[in-house]
């Protein structure tokens, strides 16, 4: 049954679900990637009818603390932990995408001459035509990543232009808007590499420790390459897990 509606008899009954699920997130009852209980479960734990579950289960899902797989159920994907890291559990290609739960700062907006001969021929586009912008990351104010995004110019400048970038979606979602065709597919690289001393500070470590380096790279449903990525993240301030499922 729903406790402490005393404090909240103004709030609807699905926010006092999702306040509740939330809570036992915290308090470890659910671990990032964890599936949740069923909506019929859950309908009979809280003392409330399917709609309202339903809803509630919505309202994480929008908050980006949960996410739901057709013909399987909902998992968790991201909420804070005892040890102050950033968790987060990736089983599509969506929440590659997202970073739920955290903020950005832009530290470099996009320009060219930053770029690399091998980055240049992954997006298919000469150097020159290559543009870069170098992202900070946080959670709970706490700067944790760092991203640099290369894009052709033609790409980048309609993102700088509609003011994309300042929302709260990533880069790569803002720049899937303007797409004649949605992104499905990415390749990822992951590898163990030391912090350098120009960019320790921006990730909360010192130089020469150990960080964990993705380079990514998008492509559109006509398999042409959108985005090239490469993040450095502190492993004291994040952690990277990966949910993986037989296909029957």
């Amino acid at each position: 049954m729903i406790v402490e509606t005393h404090s909240y008899l103004r709030r609807p009954a699905y926010r006092l679900v999702a306040e509740q699920l939330r809570r036992r997130a915290e308090r470890g009852e659910y671990a990032v990637g964890d599936k949740l209980p069923t909506e019929d479960q859950l309908r009979q734990s809280f003392g409330v009818s399917r709609h309202t579950i339903r809803q509630a289960i919505g309202h994480l899902v929008e908050e980006g603390m949960v996410h739901r797989v057709q013909g399987s159920g909902t998992y968790l994907i991201g909420h804070e932990t005892n040890s102050g890291r950033y968790q987060r559990a990736i089983g599509s290609l969506d929440e590659i995408m997202s970073w739920p739960g955290t903020t950005t700062r832009l530290l470099e907006p996009f320009r060219r001459g930053v770029s690399e001969p091998a980055i240049a021929r992954d997006l298919g586009a000469d150097i020159s035509d290559v543009r870069c912008a170098l992202v900070q990351r946080c959670y709970n104010h706490a700067p944790f990543a760092l991203t640099r995004h290369y894009m052709v110019s033609s790409l980048a400048d309609n993102v700088i232009e509609r003011g994309l970038w300042e929302t709260d979606s990533t880069i790569i979602q803002s720049a899937e808007r303007l797409l004649p065709e949605s992104i499905v597919s990415a390749t990822q690289n992951i590898h163990a590499t030391q912090a350098a001393e120009a960019e320790s500070e921006l990730i909360g470590c010192s130089a020469g420790d150990a960080v964990l380096l993705i380079e990514r790279l998008y492509h559109d449903a006509g398999g042409r390459p959108v985005e090239f990525t490469t993040s450095r993240l502190n492993p004291r301030r994040y952690s990277y897990r990966m949910d993986l499922r037989r296909s029957r």
